[in-house]
């Protein structure tokens, strides 16, 4: 805690007649008063909900760039700079920060969302909203700041809450993407599954090919290895069982008349 003694003869009772107090402190009541204000951290929470911060809708509504009204709950955690507890008392004249909360504070947040959002289009509010709520931040924070104000947190609750044929427009946008990523990764699978098949083929043909040169090889250097001599070895040693030679008999097959001929030659 921290306070300010104010001295009530004062002619106006500005800066030069507030002195900042820390501790026990000593004072006259008939000449001086004490106002004392919490240095601990304060939180607000503005929702549509009655069972949060006060028992009234006080969510935000706020505007975009492409001219959606939305609504949304928001809060915020802040502390009182000691240092400038003289000029926060010199501005609102008042220690009920609870006042000042639905009031002052309240006003300006929703002035600073509004205006932060502006910037953004609607798909930006919905989807990756941090730099929106940032700025929306830093505006709080430039306005609070002179009065001793420090912006400790700042942010939305849940989701924004557009129109609902904003809500079914983005839900569509979504599924149509999501569709055509689920084509192209379908395109995909079947060109890989196409170049699979080609490689295969093109693998095989190759194989093919392969064993008929390997084979037409062979035979090329089995040919050029049959002579007379090899043909005469292998007859004379009789080590090998392609050497076919005649034995002399013919078909047993009648082929009419007594020639024992392949054919009837007729006699002149």
């Amino acid at each position: 805690m921290v306070g300010i003694e104010v001295d009530q003869s004062g002619t106006q009772r500005g800066v030069q007649d507030i002195v900042l107090k820390t501790g026990r402190v000593w004072y006259n009541p008939y000449s001086t008063s004490i106002i004392e204000y919490p240095t601990y951290m304060q939180s607000v929470t503005w929702t549509a909900s009655t069972s949060e911060g006060n028992p009234v809708n006080e969510e935000i509504t706020f505007n975009t760039q492409d001219s959606m009204k939305v609504n949304g709950d928001f809060n915020l955690s802040y502390t009182l700079m000691p240092d400038k507890v003289p000029a926060f008392y010199i501005k609102f004249r008042s220690d009920d920060l609870k006042m000042f909360n639905d009031n002052f504070l309240h006003s300006v947040a929703r002035t600073c969302i509004n205006d932060t959002a502006g910037h953004y289009t609607i798909d930006k509010i919905m989807g990756d909203n941090g730099p929106w709520l940032k700025e929306s931040e830093n505006c709080l924070e430039g306005k609070l700041n002179q009065y001793g104000v420090h912006i400790e947190q700042f942010g939305i609750i849940g989701s924004p809450r557009p129109p609902n044929e904003v809500i079914q427009s983005i839900n569509a946008k979504v599924q149509a993407t999501q569709l055509a990523i689920q084509k192209q990764n379908e395109v995909a699978q079947a060109e890989a599954d196409a170049k699979k098949a080609v490689a295969e083929a093109e693998g095989q043909a190759n194989a093919q090919i392969a064993r008929a040169k390997g084979e037409a090889e062979a035979n090329r250097i089995k040919s050029s290895s049959i002579d007379d001599k090899l043909i005469r070895w292998y007859a004379l040693t009789n080590q090998h069982d392609q050497i076919w030679r005649w034995n002399g008999e013919v078909p047993k097959v009648s082929t009419g008349g007594n020639s024992g001929l392949l054919l009837s030659i007729p006699q002149p």
